[in-house]
């Protein structure tokens, strides 16, 4: 009766409006004693809280006297209390329900949480009546789907079995690995998941995670010791053996093989070991055949890559095999020459590099580890080998490789990912999804970023390579420059990266639509050039052709396309991968940066700037100073004055003008001049080569940069004296094969304590013979023309001004070993730093 009053008017006559009415103290008086049974009003107005009445409760404690001349404050702060905590409730079960019917792609009715809070402060069953029914059929609607999940899972399985036995040598398990995790997600109600993990991996596809791992290798063994017990049938083996025990006879025919290549090297010990290398992997193991090369036998072997599963990594399937003397400690670089090669021997070791080599050593302790496994063995020997590989030997060594290889699939090129990305990088599933963020798959960019992450290890910490913590991707920045020179290399010309850029300027930066008009518009802001908007419309054809540009719906339905003229109604659309996407904050200045390039190509700036070896046009002066080129600036005191004034967005004018006195520094101040402002001294190596190598590959994308160098290397140079080095060495060996196709520029570093050694070679056409000796590093000598041939004297004054007690600093010509790279070939000798001392800078 009193929540019935409640919802009446004064005097129980008219409905209550709004907040609780106040009622008639002499009708709440009456209803209580006629109504509640004898109850105290302390007891009823407890009932009426637990019961969620709330508006009751406060027309019980305003009607009746006793209440409120004994403990009227303690029941309002308790009444306030209990209408908080229904509110609360309520929210929460808005969320929960929200959140479910998310997880399980389930529709469900809009729900206004606003409104139904405030219900719940006055009466919780009324927003019961409208919350329990939607619960209720979305737990309808989750079961059935969650029966339809569960009834492909059985489905699938059954498909799997009838395929045949789960686990051979070369056919990976795992179906119980991926059906276990469908069906935990189907108990946690998480049904899109569940579904998008049964339409990219189904139950019988293998699974990375469900490849039967390699032993962990146990320290108290000594690989001779553990090869002696499996074939000395006579020597006593300790009860821990049981778990080395070789799985089958292939296995035991495979160490076998293995010890024989010390015991009696020859041609047929290597075939014979590679023969029993493929019997091991599933294939038939029967035509290897070796021939003598320097320091032992080039053969080949059959089976790592035969499985569908692994076969499109590499269609040609057959893997080079070099079977070294016992006495061959050390590869020659000539055995990479033309793709991946295996290689064993009783004396090989890994080398100390932490990059790719194309040579990957297969070694006893690998052998001993791979003999214990039934099952599951090309993807374990892929994941010895991949790791030390570069990663292009499961991608292809060019975008449209990686195209190939993944296919048209998306479901499936997924799953290749996955395997490419565990094998050769040690990420898992959460890394391949951030790539997928990324680039939404564009091989192109899928490319560069699997090339840039494979010199990170994803699975060395939850600090690992874009994660979360260490800020994602984003923060990158070494990645982010290579993407955005693999998207503007796409675009090609200047007037194509004009419009991509004005398009991404005023696209929609949801779907990336974006009209005809805007474009043009876009040009005209950004630049006074009269030529403008005619350049950026002749680019906007370009892009189309080159898929940079689609277009949108409605102009494609009409066929309007690009033909069309510069009418607003003319739409298209930017694809916006997240890298895309990352680059729309800065669209606006590129546009106007490279137009006004644009327009100082086609029409010279009219003031002269005078500079070092004669007058030159301040805009000419400018130029040197992109992203790469700006390097051979960086030790001169102007260097820190141009940034700082582009930063701020100077005029051209200026900047000109700083570019000019820095360009003068440059050839009049002397290199021990130079070096002391250039402080701390110690600098990592490995941090500056990396992100010099990426500001590399965006000025020349068509070279191949081959860079080699230990992690954490540091070296007794200033940093921007050491980016000057690198920069003139590199950019050196840059103009030697720009016009070639193929070209390639090899950077190997390696660490001869004190001495810390750079080599770069390349595979252009050589040093004339007169640059051989000292000619090439006396000022002004040079084959490309007048005002050229300072860099390297200058390299050779900076690093001879850092000679120490124990390392004279020098850069000197050496001759390529290389059977490939026979063109120039520099080193540098840098002094090695102290890496404990320095570890915080």
């Amino acid at each position: 009766m009193l929540i019935a009053l409640a919802a009446r008017g004064p005097n129980g006559t008219q409905p209550a409006v709004g907040p609780a009415a106040e009622l008639d103290a002499g009708v709440l008086a009456d209803a209580v004693l006629a109504h509640v049974g004898g109850l105290s009003p302390r007891a009823t107005f407890d009932t009426l809280l637990d019961r969620g009445e709330h508006d009751a409760a406060e027309q019980l404690l305003k009607g009746c006297a006793d209440l409120r001349e004994h403990d009227g404050g303690l029941l309002e702060r308790r009444l306030e209390s209990a209408r908080a905590g229904s509110a609360e409730v309520v929210r929460q079960r808005v969320t929960a329900l929200t959140r479910r019917a998310e997880a399980a792609g389930v529709p469900v009715a809009e729900l206004d949480t606003t409104e139904l809070v405030e219900r719940a402060r006055s009466r919780l069953a009324e927003v019961e009546e409208v919350l329990s029914p939607l619960e209720r059929d979305l737990g309808r609607q989750v079961e059935k789907h969650a029966a339809e999940l569960e009834a492909t899972v059985a489905r699938q399985e059954r498909e799997a079995a009838a395929v045949g036995p789960a686990a051979t040598a070369d056919r990976p398990a795992g179906e119980g690995f991926a059906t276990e995790r469908v069906r935990s997600l189907l108990a946690a109600g998480e049904l899109v998941s569940a579904r998008a993990l049964l339409n990219r991996e189904p139950i019988g596809v293998p699974v990375p995670e469900a490849v039967t791992p390699l032993p962990v290798w146990d320290g108290n063994w000594t690989e001779e010791n553990l090869l002696e017990y499996h074939l000395n049938r006579a020597a006593r083996r300790p009860p821990e053996f049981h778990a080395w025990q070789a799985a089958d006879d292939d296995a035991k025919h495979l160490l076998a093989t293995f010890d024989n290549l010390s015991r009696q090297p020859s041609a047929e010990a290597a075939e014979d070991f590679a023969n029993a290398l493929g019997r091991f992997l599933g294939a038939p193991g029967e035509e290897a055949v070796a021939r003598r090369i320097d320091g032992g036998w080039f053969t080949f072997f059959d089976g790592l890559f035969d499985s569908d599963l692994f076969a499109g990594l590499r269609p040609t399937g057959r893997v080079d095999l070099y079977v070294a003397d016992p006495e061959t400690t050390v590869l020659q670089p000539s055995l990479a020459a033309d793709g991946p090669v295996v290689a064993v021997g009783p004396g090989l070791v890994v080398t100390g590099y932490t990059d790719r080599q194309s040579v990957a050593v297969l070694s006893l302790r690998d052998v001993l580890r791979l003999a214990v496994l039934r099952a599951d063995r090309a993807a374990a020997l892929l994941g010895v080998l991949a790791r030390q590989w570069p990663v292009e030997v499961l991608i292809g060594n060019h975008p449209a490789a990686l195209d190939k290889i993944l296919g048209e699939d998306p479901d499936a090129a997924w799953r290749t990912l996955r395997w490419i990305t565990r094998l050769s990088l040690g990420g898992d599933a959460s890394a391949v999804q951030v790539m997928e963020n990324c680039t939404s798959m564009d091989p192109g960019l899928l490319w560069v970023m699997l090339r840039h992450a494979q010199g990170m290890d994803l699975s060395a910490s939850r600090d690992g390579l874009w994660t979360a913590r260490s800020g994602g991707w984003r923060k990158d920045e070494a990645l982010l420059h290579s993407l955005r020179a693999e998207l503007l290399t796409r675009c090609g010309e200047p007037a194509a990266q004009a419009a991509w850029w004005a398009a991404l300027a005023v696209c929609d930066d949801r779907d990336g639509d974006v009209s005809r008009g805007d474009v043009a518009d876009c040009a005209e802001v950004c630049s006074t050039w009269t030529a403008a908007r005619g350049r950026v419309m002749t680019g906007l054809h370009a892009l189309q052709a080159r898929g940079l540009l689609v277009p949108a719906q409605d102009a494609a339905e009409t066929g309007s396309g690009f033909a069309a003229g510069e009418s607003g109604t003319t739409r298209f659309r930017v694809p916006l991968s997240g890298a895309v996407r990352a680059l729309i904050t800065t669209a606006e200045r590129e546009v106007t940066a490279l137009l006004e390039e644009m327009e100082r190509a086609e029409k010279p700036h009219p003031g002269e700037v005078e500079a070092a070896g004669g007058a030159e046009d301040g805009a000419t002066a400018m130029s040197a100073w992109t992203v790469w080129h700006r390097n051979r600036f960086a030790p001169v005191p102007s260097y820190i004055a141009y940034i700082e004034a582009e930063g701020r967005g100077a005029g051209t004018d200026e900047l000109a003008a700083i570019a000019a006195l820095a360009d003068r520094e440059l050839q009049e101040v002397s290199a021990e001049e130079l070096i002391p402002r250039a402080a701390p001294v110690a600098t990592d190596l490995s941090r500056v080569m990396a992100a010099l190598a990426a500001e590399y590959q965006g000025e020349y994308g068509t070279i191949r940069l081959d860079l080699r160098c230990p992690t954490s290397l540091w070296v007794d140079v200033p940093e921007p004296v050491l980016r000057n080095v690198l920069y003139e060495v590199w950019d050196n060996a840059a103009e030697e094969v720009a016009d070639r196709g193929d070209g390639i520029v090899q950077v190997v570093v390696t660490l001869d304590s004190p001495e810390v050694l750079v080599r770069v070679q390349d595979n252009g056409p050589g040093l004339p013979a007169e640059a051989r000796a000292r000619r090439i590093f006396q000022p002004e000598w040079t084959t490309r023309g007048s005002g050229r041939g300072r860099g390297l004297p200058r390299v050779r004054k900076f690093l001879r001004s850092l000679t120490t007690t124990t390392v004279e600093a020098d850069v000197e010509v050496v001759s390529s070993s290389h059977p490939a790279l026979t063109g120039a070939a520099l080193q540098l000798v840098l002094p090695e730093g102290e890496t404990d001392s320095h570890a915080g800078h």
